[in-house]
């Protein structure tokens, strides 16, 4: 007697398809948290970019910086905190946090000291 050949997969076939599957997830993810780390990254320096823009033409208008970011008119993206750490006549700085990630990122303008992870002033640092 002759048995018949059934269609399908075999158990075997299965668990090497679930395999290779868990294989390609394994790979994709640590990327896919990568490419998310660097779009929390880039959407800190956008508001701390707009900050800058705002606030010096704020001093161009009243002669100083300011603290308080709801006078320059200025609302961070969700997700996304701006706090000015110090503002005066002379200068400014602020730091950016994002609510999904570690990074921090920071600038500072004028005589007000750098602020890290910046290590230049005027232009946005960021420490992953």
């Amino acid at each position: 007697m002759r048995s018949r050949a059934r269609p399908g997969f075999s158990l075997l076939e299965l668990f090497l398809a679930l395999v290779v599957i868990g294989i390609l997830v394994g790979l994709a993810i640590p990327r896919f948290r990568a490419y998310e780390r660097k779009v929390y990254i880039a959407a800190m320096v956008d508001e701390l970019r707009d900050l800058a823009v705002r606030e010096e033409s704020y001093r161009r208008g009243v002669g100083a910086y300011t603290s308080d970011v709801s006078v320059l008119g200025f609302v961070a993206s969700p997700g996304v905190t701006v706090t000015v750490v110090r503002a005066d006549s002379a200068g400014w700085s602020a730091r950016a946090i994002h609510g999904q990630s570690a990074a921090t990122c920071a600038i500072s303008y004028g005589t007000a000291p750098v602020l890290p992870p910046a290590t230049v002033k005027n232009f946005v640092g960021c420490a992953r």
